[in-house]
Order: C-alpha cells, then structure tokens, then sequence
C-alpha cells in the first residue's frame, strides 16, 4: 500500500499533523503542509484545512440586465462622412459610363443622329468616334439654382398664358460646345449685343461652334430651361431665350442651362 495517505478528516487545530510523510532523509526533519488552513468559523475549531484553491470558482448569475447605452461605443461604419464633403464639392464630377450602357446607347444615338452641317442644315452621319462619355453629377447648389429658375420661368408664364413655359419651363435638350475643345461650365459668350448661353438643337451645329475642323473635341448635352423664346429680330418682348437660326438658342441666365454629359469625341 502507499505510504502516504489522509489518516482523518477531523477538523482540529493539529489537522495538519495527520498528513503522513513517507521517511526520506529531505522530509525527516521537517514536514511540509500539503493543505492550506484557514479559519472554520467554528468555537471549538481552531483551523481546518481548506479545498477552496481546487474548487472551480462562482460564476455570477446571469441576471438579464443589458449594458447601459453609455457605455457602449459602436464601431463608425467605413462610409461615415463620405458623403457629406462630395454633396459640398462646389464642383461638378464625373462617372465614365462604360460602352454598352444603356445610358450610353442612348446619348450616342441622339449625338449621331443630330450631326449636321450648319450651313446647310442638311442631315450627316456623325463621322467620327466617340471615345469616351461621362455623366455629369452636379453639385446640390446648381441643382437647387436650375430649379429656381424654373419655378420663377413658371411664374412668369402663368400670368402670359403661356401653357408650356407654364408646365415645366419649356425645358429642352440642347449641345454646347466649348471654343478650341474645351467646355466652360455656366460660360457666357457675347452675341451681337446680348450675353448669354449658346445652345444647339443638333450636335453638328455645337460642333461648329467650337471652330468646326478635325481633331479631339469636347461637347455637353444639357437641359435647358429655354423659358419664352422671341426672334433674334424682336427687342420688344420680355423673354428668357433668343432663336438665332440654324438650331441655335441663346439662353440669358447661366443657371438655366444644367449638364447631364459629357462627350469626348475624335474627328
């Protein structure tokens, strides 16, 4: 049988001394407590000896209760703060539809479809290729100014009787191009003795406006918020537009004028 072994589980103040230590010359001399003793709480007990370190300790209960919303501090999600700065860009951006959207399809046919030469005003093919198209996301303030202007083209034209200007501004899809290639966004050019946007009904005529020839050439479809339209001829009347001929629209107020693309094309 073993040597060593617990002769008693009494608990008393000499509990200690019951252990029984196999005789080896380490361990005659002295004896070494394998338990530690602590307090039983009990008058006629002096000390006991204590398990408490091989006990696998209290969990807490679980008592429901949720962490106050204080304390907590959730994680900022990745796209916080994205999109306040780009709604204050006061500039206007681009997003390159890619060939064989449907948005793209769409804006090639009408550009190909409405070249033409503005001295004859007959109808051509569009000769070139487009190379690159881009829509044109404006900032909320030019946004917010167009529809101004629409509203007040609106007013005006209620008391006139003028039934289209009346139900949207008599809003319109037109080209502008940029002189050299270049587009100038709210440009104004001087026209005899009136300033103002030159818009064109064809992609031909805008072409032609920015100095005709070959090369890489830049062009904006817009809406157009043309608003009453009189005769290059008629100084009387009170308009927000002038037809000067061949497709062209002279628009007064910049902030009538909104682009949605932007076209790059080779010639």
């Amino acid at each position: 049988m073993a040597t060593g072994w617990i002769k008693s589980l009494h608990c008393k103040s000499n509990a200690v001394d019951d252990v029984v230590y196999p005789r080896t010359p380490s361990s005659s001399s002295a004896k070494k407590p394998l338990l530690s003793s602590v307090y039983c709480g009990h008058t006629s007990h002096a000390e006991c000896p204590s398990s408490s370190s091989s006990l696998p300790k209290k969990r807490r209960p679980n008592t429901g209760r949720k962490p106050k919303p204080g304390l907590a501090h959730p994680a900022a999600s990745p796209a916080a703060g994205l999109v306040g700065p780009a709604r204050s860009d006061p500039f206007p951006t681009l997003a390159e539809l890619p060939a064989g959207h449907s948005s793209r399809r769409v804006v090639e046919i009408i550009f190909s479809s409405s070249w033409s030469s503005s001295s004859s005003g007959a109808a051509a093919t569009f000769p070139g290729e487009i190379e690159m198209l881009f829509r044109v996301h404006n900032p909320v303030r030019t946004v917010a100014r167009f529809e101004e202007h629409r509203a007040a083209v609106r007013a005006g034209a209620s008391r006139s009787d003028d039934a289209r200007c009346a139900a949207d501004g008599n809003e319109m899809m037109r080209f502008h191009c940029g002189v050299g290639g270049g587009v100038v966004y709210d440009a104004g050019v001087t026209c005899s003795v009136v300033v103002g946007v030159r818009t064109f009904a064809g992609s031909g005529g805008a072409h032609a406006s920015g100095g005709g020839g070959a090369g890489r050439r830049a062009m904006l479809v817009c809406r157009v918020i043309a608003g009453r339209v009189r005769a290059e001829s008629d100084t009387e009347s009170q308009v927000e537009s002038v037809s000067r001929g061949d497709g062209e629209l002279l628009v007064f107020d910049p902030t009538a004028v909104l682009p949605c693309f932007l076209i790059i094309y080779q010639l």
